[in-house]
């Protein structure tokens, strides 16, 4: 019982480990400067600290952004949510065909700000658990390039 209770311990946390909620004063202060800069206009955001980066997620006018910094405020990535069916075709085949128990609940877009390189996230929604998975545009599997 006692091992089945650590198991159950250590799956929640290594789940909520993937990405974190912080408060503002929590992002680095170059990156938290860098996004205002950028988007002045930011409203609702929110700070996420996932792969040694700091997310911004907020609403610009009518549309949701996110914003992936580095600890000195370079713009890593940016992106904007997906409907499940806007995803391509190759990327819900390899959903389909290697995740079938899998439910996604929510997509996005990123495009890498350096080499322009477009990848797709699909983030899986099972009890507490959730797994962010990433893809190219022809449907392969990508780890996240993480910094710390």
């Amino acid at each position: 019982m006692k091992t089945l209770f650590l198991l159950g311990a250590a799956l929640l946390l290594a789940g909520s480990s993937q990405a974190q909620l912080i408060t503002p004063d929590q992002v680095s202060p170059l990156a938290f400067v860098a996004l205002q800069q950028h988007y002045p206009h930011a409203t609702k955001v929110q700070w996420k600290k996932t792969q040694g980066l700091y997310q911004a997620s907020f609403t610009q006018g009518p549309a949701q952004q996110s914003v992936r910094f580095t600890e000195n405020g370079d713009v890593e990535a940016t992106g904007a949510p997906l409907t499940i069916g806007a995803l391509p075709a190759s990327v819900r085949h390899t959903l389909a065909a290697h995740y079938p128990s899998r439910k996604v609940c929510q997509a996005a877009k990123y495009v890498n700000a350096r080499t322009e390189a477009i990848t797709y996230e699909a983030a899986t929604c099972e009890s507490n658990v959730s797994r962010t998975l990433v893809f190219t545009a022809d449907g392969r599997k990508q780890h996240r390039a993480g910094r710390k």
